[in-house]
């Protein structure tokens, strides 16, 4: 093991996982929003002036896109790998598109998402990512100034395992851009990606980020031990993945 890379690692690592670090939003509440286990995701319950939603990943699962229409909130979505949606819904606004950090013939950066949809002046829109790894390069060419219309954005970030290599600045860059306008309020390991040692620091390969819009509430820094009581584990065959209070400084 090269000691000055780990060492650097470490530092690197916790620096970044600082901009993760978990809040309480004052007087809030918390629901689950889509199906038990794998697939749904805990929010805040601020969905009444939302103008609209973006579901980015579907593979063959919407049960988080359902219960945003069940509100009667339009979904813009997109995935390329799949042919069709699972279900049909009034609400439902598929392409057959991928996010990416730029786009091109069959892929859309998430800036021209928000501008083809007719919603680039809205102030209140909700973001659901689960892209497989291309959120970081996404995030990072995504200016604070679109993501600052989400009110809220519940996301995955995959593959965290980035976060060690000190030459990897993406990495860094998406989750500064992530939480320039935001702070997280709740998280999450998916137990389907299994967990390593980064940095001298056990982490999951995948976490699932909720992250609410700075202007939305009075926030104060969680003393909560994540997963909580309303978490379910993503595979229902392991038991859930253990973060603690989720503080790094």
């Amino acid at each position: 093991m090269n000691l000055e890379y780990s060492i650097d690692a470490f530092h690197v690592v916790r620096s970044a996982l600082s901009l993760l670090r978990p809040h309480d939003v004052r007087g809030a509440r918390k629901i689950r929003v889509g199906r038990p286990f794998d697939g749904g995701y805990i929010m805040i319950d601020a969905f009444d002036e939302v103008e609209a939603a973006f579901s980015l990943g579907i593979n063959d699962d919407v049960s988080w896109d359902l219960d945003i229409a069940q509100r009667d909130i339009n979904i813009f979505q997109y995935d390329h790998t799949i042919d069709s949606l699972p279900v049909k819904n009034q609400y439902f606004h598929w392409e057959k598109m991928g996010i990416a950090a730029f786009s091109s013939e069959n892929m859309r950066s998430i800036t021209d998402a928000v501008q083809s949809s007719g919603k680039i002046e809205s102030k209140n829109l909700l973001l659901k990512c689960d892209i497989e790894c291309a959120e970081w390069e996404a995030l990072r060419y995504t200016s604070s100034e679109i993501l600052s219309k989400f009110s809220q954005i519940v996301i995955e970030l995959h593959d965290i395992c980035r976060l060690g290599d000190p030459e990897d600045h993406g990495v860094r860059q998406a989750l500064v851009n992530l939480t320039n306008s935001h702070r997280v309020v709740h998280i999450h390991a998916n137990n389907y990606g299994g967990t390593r040692m980064i940095g001298g620091i056990f982490l999951p390969n995948v976490v699932e980020v909720t992250l609410l819009r700075k202007d939305m509430g009075e926030f104060i820094p969680s003393q909560q031990k994540f997963p909580t009581a309303m978490d379910m584990p993503c595979n229902r065959a392991h038991a859930d993945i253990f973060l603690g209070d989720f503080t790094f400084s």
